[in-house]
C-alpha cells in the first residue's frame, strides 16, 4: 500500500468509498474537486494494486476534513495509516468533528489518543457532532 497526493484520476474511487462510508450526506465530485485546489498536499489517498482504498483531507493544522475507508478495507490500518501522515506534518495534533452515533468512529479516534472536547448541537443537521482533539504527539500506531 502506498499513501500519496490525490489526483483528478482518483475521483472515480474517492466517490465510490464516499458514497459508501457517508450514504446519508455523501460529499459530490465537486466538493472533491474544490479541496483538491484548496489543499492540495493536504488531500492524501491510499492506493492498493491501482485502486483507492482510503482518503484523508485535511488543514494544515491538523483539523481533519474528511477520512474514509472502504468498507472492503476497513481494519486493515488504512485509517491509521491516514492518521499518522497527519500527526507526522502537524506534531501530532489534531482536531475532529464526529457524528455523536457513530461509535466506531469514536472508538477509533481514541484509540489513536484523541479526547472529547466539546459538543456541537444539530452540526450534522439532525445530529450533534463531538469535537475530539489530539494535543500531544503519541508514539505512532
Amino acid at each position: 500500500m502506498k499513501i500519496r497526493r490525490f489526483n483528478r484520476k482518483d475521483l472515480g474511487d474517492i466517490v465510490e468509498i464516499e458514497e459508501r462510508a457517508f450514504p446519508k450526506s455523501p460529499y459530490s465530485p465537486f466538493t472533491f474537486l474544490h479541496y483538491a485546489l484548496a489543499f492540495p498536499k493536504n488531500f492524501l489517498v491510499c492506493e492498493h494494486e491501482g485502486k483507492i482504498v482510503g482518503y484523508i483531507i485535511f488543514h494544515s493544522d491538523g483539523h481533519i476534513i474528511s477520512i474514509a475507508v472502504h468498507p472492503e478495507w476497513r481494519r486493515k490500518g488504512i485509517g491509521t495509516a491516514l492518521m499518522n501522515e497527519v500527526f507526522k506534518r502537524t506534531g501530532g495534533k489534531a482536531m475532529v468533528e464526529v457524528r455523536e452515533s457513530n461509535k466506531i468512529a469514536i472508538n477509533f479516534y481514541k484509540k489513536l489518543g484523541f479526547v472529547f472536547k466539546t459538543r456541537v448541537p444539530l452540526y450534522y443537521g439532525d445530529e450533534d457532532a463531538l469535537i475530539m482533539v489530539r494535543e500531544q504527539d503519541l508514539e505512532e500506531f
